[in-house]
C-alpha cells in the first residue's frame, strides 16, 4: 500500500472515532445533578400567651359540661381580672357539705358582733350523733363528749363531720340564720333550709332535690362566698386566716379538685357528696379558693348534679375542670 493510501485510512480511522456535540449542546452544558435536599428545621414551640389561653378556656369548660354524665354547673372568678366564666352559673344545684361553708361564715360573723362565743364548750349526747361523714360519732358512738364551738366549726370544715355541723347550727339558731346572714351580706343564691339530720330523712325517703329535699345554692353565690373569704369582706383578718387553715386542711375529696391540680398548689375548698336515688347520684361538688405560684388567687366551683355514673368518674370529671383551670394560668 502506498504512503497516501495508509495516511488517508488513517484520517477516515480517527474521524470516526470522534463524536461531535450537536451546536446547542455546547451552548448549554449539562444541568449538575441535584444536591441532596437540606430538610427545614421544624419552629421551635412557642408557649400559648396567658391572655390567649383564659380566652380559649370558657369553650374548653363548656365542653367539659357538656360531655358530663349529669349536669355541671361551673363558676370561675378571677378577682386580679375581676372576670367571670360561668356554666349554669345561675341554676339552683343541690350543695350537700359544700353549705358548710356558710354555717361556718355565720358563726365567725356571730362571734365578731359579740353574739356568740367560740370558746363555749358544747356537749355533744348520743342525741345529737348524726349519720354519714363523722368522725366525732365514729369516736363517741354513745356521745358523752364536749367540745369547743371553734373545734366543732373545724369538724365541720375539715372533716365534713355532720354532728359537728348540727352542733353549730343549733347554737347559732339553726339553717334560717345561714339563710338571713347569706341574705344580709348579699348573697342571693342560697336556699339553706335543713339540717344534716333532716337531709338524712329526706334521704331516707326518698325525697330529691327536685322534689324539695336538700340545701341548694347557685354556682356563682359559692364562688362569691368563697370571695367573700378570700378577700376579708365576710369577716375580719383572725376569722378569715381560721377559715382558710381549716379548709387548706380538708380531708375529703382527694380525687376531685385535689387530683386536678399539682400537689404544691395551695387549695382550700369544701367538697360535698349527696346520697345515690333512683340510679343518680344527687351531688359530686367542690369548691375553693385556689392560690397560683405566682402569688395570684382564683375562686373555682363545680357542682355535679344527678348524675347516673359511679364515684371514681364522677371524681375524675371535677378534677378535669381543675386541670383545664391550671393549664389556661400556669402551663
Amino acid at each position: 500500500m502506498r504512503r497516501s493510501s495508509i495516511a488517508v485510512f488513517l484520517l477516515a480511522l480517527f474521524v470516526g472515532s470522534v463524536r461531535v456535540q450537536p451546536a446547542d449542546a455546547r451552548r448549554h452544558p449539562p444541568s449538575p445533578a441535584p444536591a441532596t435536599a437540606v430538610p427545614t428545621p421544624a419552629p421551635t414551640p412557642t408557649p400559648l400567651s396567658e391572655e390567649l389561653r383564659l380566652a380559649r378556656l370558657p369553650g374548653e369548660l363548656q365542653a367539659i359540661a357538656d360531655d358530663a354524665p349529669g349536669t355541671l354547673g361551673i363558676a370561675l372568678y378571677d378577682p386580679y381580672r375581676d372576670a367571670r366564666i360561668a356554666i349554669h352559673g345561675d341554676r339552683m344545684f343541690p350543695l350537700a357539705s359544700v353549705f358548710k361553708v356558710a354555717v361556718a361564715v355565720t358563726a365567725y360573723r356571730l362571734a365578731e358582733q359579740h353574739k356568740l362565743d367560740l370558746n363555749a364548750r358544747v356537749s355533744i349526747t348520743a342525741a345529737d350523733l348524726r349519720h354519714g361523714a363523722s368522725p366525732i360519732a365514729d369516736a363517741h358512738p354513745r356521745g358523752n363528749v364536749e367540745y369547743t364551738l371553734w373545734e366543732l366549726v373545724r369538724a365541720m370544715l375539715v372533716d365534713s363531720d355532720n354532728t359537728a355541723c348540727d352542733a353549730v347550727l343549733r347554737q347559732i339558731g339553726g339553717p334560717d340564720a345561714v339563710q338571713a346572714m347569706m341574705t344580709r351580706l348579699g348573697y342571693t343564691g342560697f336556699a339553706i333550709r335543713k339540717t344534716e339530720a333532716d337531709m338524712y330523712a329526706d334521704a331516707r325517703a326518698g325525697r330529691t332535690f327536685a322534689r324539695g329535699g336538700e340545701n341548694g345554692g347557685t354556682p356563682n353565690a359559692v364562688a362569691d362566698l368563697l370571695t367573700g373569704i378570700a378577700t376579708q369582706r365576710v369577716a375580719g383578718l383572725d376569722a378569715t386566716n381560721e377559715m382558710m387553715l381549716a379548709l387548706a386542711d380538708v380531708r375529703t375529696g382527694a380525687d376531685r379538685f385535689r387530683a386536678g391540680f399539682p400537689p404544691n398548689i395551695r387549695l382550700a375548698h369544701k367538697t360535698g357528696s349527696g346520697d345515690t336515688t333512683g340510679g343518680l347520684a344527687e351531688a359530686t361538688n367542690d369548691a375553693g379558693i385556689v392560690t397560683l405560684p405566682d402569688g395570684r388567687r382564683i375562686v373555682l366551683v363545680a357542682l355535679l348534679a344527678a348524675s347516673p355514673t359511679d364515684d371514681a368518674t364522677r371524681d375524675a370529671v371535677l378534677a378535669k375542670v381543675a386541670r383545664t383551670v391550671y393549664a389556661a394560668y400556669a402551663p
